[in-house]
């Protein structure tokens, strides 16, 4: 009777085992399989948030410029307008660190036919912040867009209008259509 029980306790002793075992083994592959997913989507370039505020450089002397520090931005991305007299600065907070050697280069488009790069610019994001800043002013009228680009690929982008403190005539309206055309015939023919 011993011999059996013995028997018994071996068996299921060992079907325990190889149960822990065989589970043990599933659960590692999914926790792996998991941890792996992870690192894979934690290793690209982080979005993050666009914050706006604008100034009147121009109106300052070159001291208070030097000095000026910005530190109150507008986190926002839609129905963004300035004026061409605003100095326009922007902040892009990133969700998390993507790399303080990390190369970016902040594209500034103005829409033409299409959107047409008239400004390029290398950036690091700051240590302190994890956020890149930047500036641009005497912008003309238009509709401009913004790309933070990472090795060729765009990370993310947002477009801003530029318009006139007195809105939209008609007669501004065809002196800036006329202004941007190069072809003498189009141009006078308005």
């Amino acid at each position: 009777m011993d011999e059996i029980l013995n028997k018994m306790r071996q068996n299921s002793s060992a079907k325990l085992t190889h149960f822990f075992q065989t589970n043990l083994l599933k659960n590692t592959t999914r926790l792996l399989t998991t941890l792996s997913l992870l690192v894979f989507i934690q290793c690209g370039v982080p979005k993050g948030e666009f914050g706006w505020t604008t100034t009147k450089m121009e109106e300052m002397d070159i001291l208070e410029q030097h000095i000026q520090t910005i530190t109150d931005y507008k986190m926002m991305r839609d129905d963004l307008i300035f004026s061409p007299t605003d100095t326009i600065h922007y902040v892009y907070q990133f969700s998390r660190n993507p790399g303080l050697e990390t190369d970016f280069h902040i594209s500034l488009n103005r829409y033409e036919l299409d959107f047409v790069e008239i400004d390029i610019k290398k950036k690091r994001v700051e240590p302190d912040s994890l956020a890149i800043r930047d500036e641009f002013s005497l912008l003309r009228t238009g509709e401009y867009l913004i790309k933070i680009v990472h090795e060729g690929d765009t990370v993310d982008e947002v477009k801003f209008r530029v318009l006139p403190d007195e809105g939209y005539t008609q007669e501004n309206l065809e002196q800036e259509l006329a202004g941007d055309q190069t072809d003498e015939i189009i141009k006078y023919s308005r």
